[in-house]
């Protein structure tokens, strides 16, 4: 069953693995996880326990995507309080899948994982699985070996579950030929469009009802209180040249990392597997394996023929070079005894029987001083600048107490002064978007009594000292800024009301019996005619098309009906004919791509209603 899965998962990891990989390459991870202890447990499903841990790597991963989706908006609006919930929902429901997955014998085993790693390019470097660019990856995700290797068995086997369901949609003939009906249904109409900006053009507006209109509804030209602040900015990047890094820190670091490099080694590894028959005779096949490898088989052309790990044996059993952690004890045990190009005894492991080789022992090369120097003296430097911080913090705090104003602290720190763009106390951008900016600045002493607020910290971004500059209190737009854009309004809204009046005239002409065409070319109005169009057709205006296939099917013909499009122009529409989709007239890859559709969807919604169940009968507890 695995073997039959994995053929089908590849597309499914490379997804998984690329999916992860992208949000952390936008966020610091040791902001991320550095108060998430992996052992204080958020959440509890039927007795297993999802840690604060996951919970935060999934909300960040999360906000990333969302920032993908929406483009330019400011990380600092995305509230985690918000966002928490709807994610701890999903990684309930993804408890509850994987438990009951495992419930039914489903599992990975970590040869398919070893394998599909080894086809995601961004893991490669000439071709072949590198890796250092593997752990440096799942590093920079904040995981380790193990906990990466178990990410990815925990999303292949919630891929598998939602498969086994999924995959066996169907629909019936009975479906499908209503699917053909509705979807492959083709319509006739006419339609004609009565512009609006004429009636723009002539409407006139008196100056007398434009200062009435300001008058009567001046709360909508209330203006918001703002604030404009002054600010010292202090992190860590501004003590970098206050510290001094020396040769010998620096050869201590590099001596460690030497250390660290030699005593590393890369082993890449192949093997055959045989999978446990029912009669037992998985002994009998290794021993003659054995045997034609002492006879001078080739071990790759064995693994070809024997190993019943499809994914290996197709490239000779090759797994690449292997993770520690990655695969089974007695497996990694019989590893570390081989010699390279030695093979193993018979290796025992829930998967079947092994018979592994040595194909590879690479040891990496020694370090250079010279090239890793300056990368050394600026993580160093990082370090200590980072160690000064709090010192720094406590004097700016010191300093800037009962500053007048900030130019005297920023001066003695070496700091620069900053001013933000007006803001109300919903936030701003920059600076402004900071929650705990606009607290501080909007507070009591700051605001009224002129006081510079307390350090504000910014994570990442260090921290922050402000006083205000200027307060914009509430008031209104006076009229003169105003006036036209009301004038403007007032025009556009009698014109609409004259249009609406106009267009029911035109309707009510056409319900007794004129012809929209005869009736635009009477009135000078543009018009169309749309013959056999379908339900998804891109050659024709899409809302015009939407409004004709959203007529009722059973409408009497010619059915007539008048909507507004989004310019504030009128569209008077009339459907004449109406023909439903036939299933034995549409192309056979037409209904292949129709019932896979109807069947995937109906599937979808029968996986939805089983997930359902399953969270119904789990126990879940929360840490509030």
């Amino acid at each position: 069953m695995l073997q039959d899965f994995r053929e089908g998962m590849k597309g499914i990891a490379f997804f998984i693995v690329i999916l992860i990989i992208v949000p952390f390459a936008f966020v610091g991870i040791d902001s991320i996880f550095s108060n998430s202890p992996a052992s204080d447990a958020e959440l509890e499903v039927d007795g297993h326990s999802i840690s604060r841990l996951v919970v935060d790597r999934a909300l960040a991963i999360h906000k990333q995507r969302l920032l993908q989706r929406l483009g330019d908006i400011d990380p600092a609006l995305l509230d985690d309080a918000m966002l928490r919930g709807p994610v701890k929902e999903r990684l309930i429901k993804e408890k509850a899948a994987e438990l009951t997955a495992l419930s039914t014998d489903m599992g990975v085993s970590p040869a398919t994982i070893a394998s599909l790693l080894q086809t995601v390019d961004v893991y490669q470097s000439a071709g072949k699985f590198d890796r250092d660019k593997y752990e440096f990856a799942i590093r920079q995700m904040g995981y380790t070996p193990r906990e990466h290797h178990d990410y990815m068995s925990n999303g292949l086997l919630l891929s598998q579950f939602a498969s086994g369901v999924v995959d066996t949609g169907f629909v019936t003939d009975a479906d499908l030929e209503l699917a053909a009906r509705i979807f492959e249904q083709r319509r006739n109409y006419y339609y004609l469009t009565v512009p609006i900006a004429p009636l723009v053009a002539e409407t006139k507006v008196e100056d007398a009802e434009v200062k009435a209109y300001y008058e009567s509804h001046k709360e909508a030209f209330r203006t918001e209180e703002r604030l404009a602040i002054d600010y010292i900015q202090l992190s860590a990047n501004n003590l970098l040249d206050l510290v001094e890094v020396d040769e010998v820190m620096v050869r201590e670091l590099f001596d460690a990392r030497q250390q660290m490099a030699q005593a590393a080694e890369r082993r890449r590894v192949a093997h055959i597997l045989v999978e446990p028959t029912d009669d037992a005779s998985q002994a009998a096949e290794i021993a003659d394996i054995q045997a034609k490898l002492a006879a001078g088989g080739d071990f790759a052309a064995l693994a070809r023929e024997h190993s019943d790990d499809l994914g290996s044996a197709e490239q000779g059993g090759d797994l690449g070079f292997v993770e520690s952690g990655a695969f089974p004890a007695e497996f990694e045990t019989a590893i570390l005894a081989l010699s390279e190009g030695e093979i193993s005894k018979p290796v025992t492991t829930d998967s079947g029987i092994h018979l592994i080789r040595l194909t590879e022992l690479e040891k990496t090369q020694a370090l250079v001083f010279e090239d890793e120097k300056a990368a050394i003296e600026t993580k160093l430097k990082g370090q200590l600048a980072a160690e000064l911080l709090p010192q720094k913090i406590e004097q700016l705090r010191e300093l800037s107490y009962n500053a007048e104003t900030l130019e005297e602290p920023a001066q003695e720190m070496g700091l620069v002064v900053a001013t933000t763009e007006p803001f109300p106390r919903s936030g701003g951008s920059d600076l402004a978007a900071y929650p705990a900016i606009v607290s501080a600045a909007y507070a009591e002493d700051v605001l009224n009594n002129g006081y510079t607020s307390d350090i504000v910290e910014l994570d990442d971004a260090g921290v922050v000292v402000l006083k205000v500059r200027k307060h914009y209190p509430v008031a209104y737009r006076p009229f003169a800024s105003v006036a036209a854009d009301i004038t403007a309004s007032l025009k556009h809204e009698s014109a609409k009301q004259a249009l609406a009046e106009r267009a029911r005239a035109l309707q009510a002409q056409i319900a007794n019996g004129k012809s929209i065409e005869k009736l635009a070319q009477e009135e000078g109005l543009a018009w169309q005619v749309n013959l056999d169009t379908t339900r998804f057709d891109k050659r024709v205006d899409e809302a015009i098309r939407d409004h004709a296939f959203g007529l009722p099917a059973s409408s009497s013909l010619p059915a007539t009906s008048g909507f507004g499009l989004a310019s504030g122009d009128y569209v008077i529409l009339s459907v004449a004919a109406i023909h439903s989709g036939e299933l034995d007239k549409i192309s056979a890859a037409r209904r292949d791509s129709l019932a896979q559709s109807a069947s995937r969807t109906l599937a979808q919604r029968e996986y939805q209603g089983y997930e359902s169940l399953i969270l119904a009968d789990a126990t879940v507890k929360m840490d509030k």
